[in-house]
């Protein structure tokens, strides 16, 4: 009995863990968001951005590209999110995420729809079982229209 308790708290143990990291390639992200200016476009719930090449020097756009996205905390303030636009189940760079402006952006090759809106990057509906990879967002400025996109880790 105590062999099976064991086993069973081993399984319990290894089964509660966090989504899975798909094997997209780690790619260096920079990049400046000025929304005052050339990114005064993301000015609004659910407005987004695809950034595939870097716009000034010293600036990164990851694996496939950034997906800059205006979206809601969790105490119901805008903030910015930004994930790579590489779907995670295909793990192809020239296969990318399209956002809509409802929150959610959709793998043209797989179907898999993912929660862009509240910064999960979750897989809503479809195949694949990894999140979009996300960018941490900074706000640089007091005013809070500047802000900066970079790697996590």
């Amino acid at each position: 009995m105590k062999r099976f308790l064991s086993c069973l708290l081993v399984l319990l143990a290894l089964s509660c863990s966090k989504f899975e990291e798909s094997d997209i390639p780690y790619a260096l992200v920079y990049l400046n968001i000025d929304l005052r200016y050339q990114d005064k476009d993301l000015v609004g719930l659910y407005n987004h951005k695809s950034i595939t090449k870097p716009r000034t020097a010293g600036e990164k756009t990851g694996y496939a590209g950034v997906l800059v996205v205006c979206g809601i905390d969790a105490s119901g303030k805008t903030t910015y999110y930004a994930y790579d636009l590489c779907c995670p189940h295909e793990a192809k760079r020239n296969i990318i995420i399209e956002a809509d402006n409802a929150g959610k952006a959709t793998c043209p090759e797989c179907g898999t729809e993912f929660d862009i809106g509240y910064g999960t990057g979750a897989p809503t509906k479809g195949v694949s079982k990894y999140p979009l990879r996300r960018y941490a967002v900074s706000s640089t400025s007091a005013s809070g229209q500047e802000w900066v996109v970079m790697n996590l880790n």
